[in-house]
């Protein structure tokens, strides 16, 4: 069980800090001598980047926690499906779908974990 959930917090945790960087890396740009866009433009990119890579950061911390906070599935699914409808292609280009893709994944193996996660414990429930 712990190979298992290692492998789905491996790629969850390697998207948040490739995000973290990335956002971290176009808000540094204000800083540049040179600037093809303005301020509110490398802040608007990066700060969604950051939002984005706490997302799925929440998500690498919901699967490892050892209390089983359904609940957290939940919010995530919204919050996610929310994120996801944000038109990221028309700022960022062809990354933007990629963007959006991932986001509909985090979303959609979010809502799984929440309805698994009420399934054992109806289970657990009936049984006890």
């Amino acid at each position: 069980m712990k190979w298992a959930r290692f492998l789905l917090v491996t790629p969850l945790v390697v998207t948040a800090a490739f995000l973290a960087w990335y956002g971290g890396f176009i808000i540094s740009n204000i800083f540049a001598e040179y600037k093809d866009s303005s301020d509110a433009t490398y802040l608007t990119i990066g700060g969604a980047s950051l939002a984005v890579s706490a997302l799925f950061a929440t998500a690498a911390l919901l699967t490892v926690s050892p209390s089983r906070c359904r609940w957290g599935w939940l919010v995530l699914t919204v919050v996610a499906l929310v994120a996801g409808a944000m038109p990221y292609a028309s700022m960022i280009g062809s990354v933007g779908y990629a963007a959006n893709a991932a986001l509909v994944l985090l979303a959609v193996g979010s809502a799984l974990a929440y309805l698994v996660g009420s399934r054992r414990r109806g289970r657990a429930s009936r049984h006890a």
